[in-house]
Order: structure tokens, then C-alpha cells, then sequence
């Protein structure tokens, strides 16, 4: 698999590679590394890494006959481009479309592009997918990105008072969130209907704000020191040091008409205290 890495004009630096078009790294200028990535994730062909975004297309989960999470984090993505912008911004673009192996999976023909833009502060991920056949086809996705973090202990999450989930670890359908700050003690796992509202990362020296635009849902994952320990890619306490907070669109799948497309953005915005 190929690396590339991409920085702005005013020093943010990202590292991705064609493998699942796979982020591994993002240093905001001025800042330290954002995203978790274990020491023990496999670079190899046909492996999930663990850590960074992963790409989450066309099933999340086991939510379908797919194999977990689908196939697009897996795949060779084709890179289009990787520079700067006319503004300085760093900028790579991916693409994907469908192959035979793919339509044994996933008999529907596709055009999905993904594009990382950084600068200062802020990185910008934008995923699309055309519809390039002539049936209607149906699809789950998200950004799972997984943020770095120095004490899950320590780490509190604003923006998701008031909001309806389901809690994947007990199989309960239309909880409620009634604490206005998240704070994680143990293994989460939770799909948030219908957010609107960006969702603050707050750790003692640093903020992480995160919005986004198409996705319906987000999720909030940390699997807990015992089902940590089950994850054989995950380094030794890997739980301790990050938390996914996932732009998805699963709860209403996405159903796409021929020649039609669509499009969702994650926005992530650093700040130090």
C-alpha cells in the first residue's frame, strides 16, 4: 500500500494510505497528533487498521449479510490527487467504484470519492457515493474516526444531552441521554438518532470539536478494558487512550436512486486550553 502525506502551507500534516484511502495521522499547526492509531494495527492487504478513520461503506456493523463494517476500509482506493489548494490547504482525493470481487459482495455499480482537506486547526472530511447503476440501492456508512486522547477517565463529552441512542451493549432500543456530559468508565457503545449539534471532545489541555453535515447519526464507541483486551490489534490499555466519535447515517439507511448521489461531511476542529 502506498503513503501519502499531505501538509498545508501553514504546517498541518496529515498521513493517509490507498489501503481503505485509510488516515492515520492528523498534526494540526501549532499541535500535537489528533488521531489514536494502535502500535499493533496490521498494514497488510485485506486487514482492517485499527485506529486513524476508517471508512465504514456500504454496511456498518454486522447490520446486513456483508462482512463487518463492508468492504470500502479494506479496499485499494485510487488517489486522484494530493497537494495544496490555491488557498494553501492540504488536499488529497480518493475514489472507489465497484469491482468484480465487490459485486459478489454488493451486486450494485458505484462511484464513492473521498476528500481530506487541513489547514490550521480544522480537518475537513467529505465522503460521497453515486449511484452509476440503473436500480435503487440501499447502504449504511460512517467516518469512524478514533481520536487520541491521554486518560478515557479524564476525557468528557459535551452535545449529547437529550439525544435518543441505542445502546449496542445491551441491545436497548431508544435510550435517552439524560446527563448533559458524557464521562467514560466503562465499555460504550452508543448510535445517537437525528444529531444536529457538533459533540466536544474536553480533555485538561485541549478541545476537540466535531460537526457534521449529511450524516444523521453519530456514534460514540469505547470497548472497556475487558472487551479491550479481546482485540487482538489493539495495543495493551488501548482503550485508555481514545474514544470514536463516528459522522454516520445508519438508524434510516441511505436508499439512492439511479444517477443520483450523496454526500456527508465530518468537521473536526482543534483548540488548546
Amino acid at each position: 500500500m502506498d503513503r501519502i502525506i499531505v501538509s498545508s502551507a501553514d504546517g498541518a500534516r496529515a498521513e493517509l494510505v490507498t489501503h481503505g484511502a485509510h488516515m492515520c495521522s492528523w498534526i494540526p499547526a501549532g499541535g500535537p497528533e489528533q488521531l489514536f492509531l494502535s502500535s499493533s494495527s496490521e498494514f497488510t492487504e485485506g486487514a482492517a487498521i485499527r485506529g486513524g478513520v476508517p471508512i465504514v461503506f456500504p454496511q456498518f456493523s454486522g447490520m446486513g449479510v456483508l462482512p463487518k463494517h463492508g468492504f470500502a476500509r479494506n479496499a485499494l482506493w485510487k488517489m486522484l490527487s494530493a497537494g495544496q489548494t490555491e488557498q494553501g490547504a492540504g488536499q488529497v482525493v480518493f475514489e472507489l467504484q465497484e469491482n468484480i470481487a465487490r459485486l459478489m459482495l454488493w451486486p450494485h455499480v458505484f462511484r464513492a470519492e473521498y476528500t481530506v482537506t487541513l489547514a490550521g486547526d480544522t480537518l475537513q472530511l467529505d465522503f460521497s457515493v453515486t449511484n452509476t447503476g440503473d436500480t435503487v440501492f440501499q447502504f449504511t456508512t460512517a467516518l469512524h474516526t478514533y481520536f487520541k486522547i491521554e486518560d478515557i477517565k479524564e476525557t468528557r463529552l459535551h452535545g449529547l444531552g437529550g439525544l435518543s441512542y441505542r445502546d449496542t451493549v445491551t441491545g436497548q432500543n431508544g435510550c435517552r441521554q439524560e446527563e448533559e456530559v458524557l464521562r467514560i468508565s466503562g465499555e460504550v457503545d452508543r448510535i445517537y438518532a437525528n444529531v444536529a449539534q457538533s459533540v466536544v471532545i474536553e480533555q485538561a489541555h485541549q478541545t476537540v470539536e466535531v460537526s457534521q453535515a449529511g450524516f444523521q447519526d453519530a456514534v460514540v464507541w469505547n470497548p472497556g478494558a475487558e472487551k479491550g483486551a479481546q482485540i487482538g490489534d489493539l495495543e495493551v490499555d488501548g482503550f485508555q487512550r481514545m474514544v470514536c466519535v463516528e459522522a454516520a447515517t445508519i438508524m434510516r439507511p441511505v436508499a439512492l436512486e439511479p444517477g443520483r448521489s450523496w454526500s456527508g461531511m465530518q468537521r473536526i476542529v482543534w483548540r488548546a486550553k
